[in-house]
């Protein structure tokens, strides 16, 4: 992703030419758009000791694994930086699984800090979210079940992630590059849990992936 990144800046029209012009105080001071692509369940957690798992062989179940390597549409709105608190953004996320797994919907606030003249910035942020699937999944092995009723249950069980609360954690950060005034690249990390503040279920989820960030408001 990094790699990818870095192409997308070397062959942008006009890339060269604004490096000179970018500067942190004016891509700073606007709202921002971004949509990006993520991998969903990427085994890959900074601050943690699950840093990079094995990858499970196929038709075994490891709990929290259940949703991992599919992908997700992520849609996010920030607005201009807010002056208190270190001047964070206000952001909202939307991360949409396309393969039928669990969403998010996040608010929170992100902290910027810039390097080498505006072109490349850190951010790191948190949130809360709420998501479209299971608190817990039903029981596949409850007894008096009819077969159909299994049948079903077992495939949430084996497709689905029990991740203990609709209610949950988002910290986040990301690696930004500023194409031009306008246009930036993230790589980004996008975290999920609960820390079994809610209950002892918490496996928790981690998302990789590349955003594209367009700038708000007028030209200067």
């Amino acid at each position: 992703m990094k790699r990818l990144a870095w192409w997308a800046w070397l062959l942008m029209p006009g890339a060269a030419a604004a490096q000179e012009r970018v500067e942190t105080p004016e891509t700073d001071r606007q709202p921002e758009i971004a949509v990006g692509v993520f991998e969903h369940g990427a085994n890959f957690h900074p601050l943690g000791d699950r840093l990079f798992f094995p990858r499970t062989p196929p038709g075994v179940l490891v709990e929290g694994a259940e949703e991992d390597g599919t992908v997700d549409i992520q849609l996010v709105g920030r607005t201009a930086p807010i002056q208190v608190l270190l001047k964070p953004r206000l952001a909202a996320k939307l991360q949409v699984s396309t393969a039928g797994r669990t969403s998010f919907a996040s608010v929170g606030l992100e902290w910027r800090q810039h390097a080498f003249r505006g072109r490349v910035y850190g951010q790191v942020g948190m949130g809360l979210t709420v998501i479209d699937g299971y608190s817990f999944t039903p029981d596949p092995f409850a007894p008096d079940l009819s077969r159909g009723e299994a049948l079903r249950r077992y495939d949430i069980y084996r497709r689905r992630t029990a991740f203990g609360s609709r209610l949950m954690f988002n910290p986040n950060a990301s690696l930004g590059l500023r194409i031009d005034r306008r246009l930036a690249i993230e790589l980004a990390w996008e975290h999920f849990s609960h820390r079994q503040i809610f209950s002892e279920t918490n496996p928790g989820i981690d998302n990789l992936g590349l955003r594209l960030v367009r700038t708000l408001g007028p030209r200067r």
